[in-house]
């Protein structure tokens, strides 16, 4: 799977990482991200059973359009460039798991140094520590989200990001991939745990692109 995220010639030009098999992405781009949520639903839609009524599918698929792209837009507005997410079920439920890859954090003209940007972002976090990502030190935070302030949604969120150095940038960038889970609804239990450990080990064959 390859993302371009990067499009400096003196940086890697994307990415490549391994997705759990039944996990897709959106990309998030305003001119790709319909054509990209269609082919997700299209893919989901294929595994519903045989012999249901028209009538059904097409308002599962109706249904499934809009949740995908209320998420897609949600995760456009915060910078991002694209959205994992598993698509196939398991023991007929799907995983309440994603991952947004953002646009490039940069220090350029900021006056900031990489250590108090890095430092910044782990202050906000409960557990941070540094992990080696494709022969990189990378920062690896993670926290626990109450629900927001009026909102729909109830449960709190287990997050866990990782902010990877860009090779060659001649100014300190990052690139951010952040994970979210609501688990079984007990973000500390194992459930939720197991699926940390999951996007833990996509993390593990995450590999610059270069041209």
């Amino acid at each position: 799977m390859v993302d371009q995220a990067v499009t400096e010639s003196s940086v890697p030009v994307g990415f490549n990482l391994v997705l759990p098999p039944g996990w897709d992405k959106i990309n998030l781009s305003e001119e790709s991200m319909n054509d990209s949520i269609l082919a997700v639903v299209d893919r989901s839609i294929a595994q519903l059973p045989e012999g249901l009524p028209k009538d059904d599918v097409s308002k599962v698929r109706m249904e499934l359009f809009k949740q995908l792209r209320k998420a897609a837009r949600k995760a456009a507005r915060a910078n991002g460039l694209s959205l994992y997410l598993p698509v196939e079920r398991v023991r007929n439920t799907v995983l309440p798991a994603s991952f947004v890859v953002s646009e490039p954090i940069s220090a350029k003209g900021e006056g900031f140094e990489s250590g108090q940007v890095l430092g910044a972002l782990a202050a906000d976090s409960a557990n941070s520590e540094v992990v080696d990502i494709d022969g990189s030190l990378t920062t690896r935070l993670e926290r626990v989200v109450p629900p927001p302030v009026n909102s729909e949604m109830t449960l709190a969120s287990r997050r866990v990001e990782y902010v990877l150095p860009l090779p060659g940038s001649p100014y300190p960038r990052w690139l951010a991939i952040t994970f979210s889970t609501v688990g079984d609804g007990d973000p500390e239990s194992e459930y939720s745990s197991a699926l940390v450990d999951l996007f833990d080990a996509v993390m593990m064959t995450f590999r610059w692109s270069y041209q």
